[in-house]
């Protein structure tokens, strides 16, 4: 249960980026970049503590980086999901 926990607040912290960056193409226009990104970047910061609580230091912070690098590619494709 914690690991989706983790796995979603990554997941929000990779949205929250994509969503603040100027060439989104979900929102008409990009969130502003002062609270929000900051908020990612705690949310990374957060499910980093989380997966270090869960597994060994360098298992954590592989993970940790495969999925922000994993993340950070797909989310800019879901834009493309719901649009006709």
């Amino acid at each position: 249960m914690l690991q989706l926990i983790f796995l979603l607040s990554t997941l929000t912290a990779c949205l929250l980026c994509y969503l603040t960056n100027k060439q989104q193409k979900r929102l008409a226009r990009p969130l502003p970049k002062r609270p929000w990104r900051l908020l990612a970047y705690g949310l990374a910061l957060a499910s980093l503590i989380g997966w270090l609580s869960l597994f060994t230091f360098s298992a954590a912070i592989f993970l940790w980086i495969a999925l922000l690098m994993l993340l950070s590619g797909l989310v800019p494709f879901m834009s493309l999901i719901g649009r006709k």
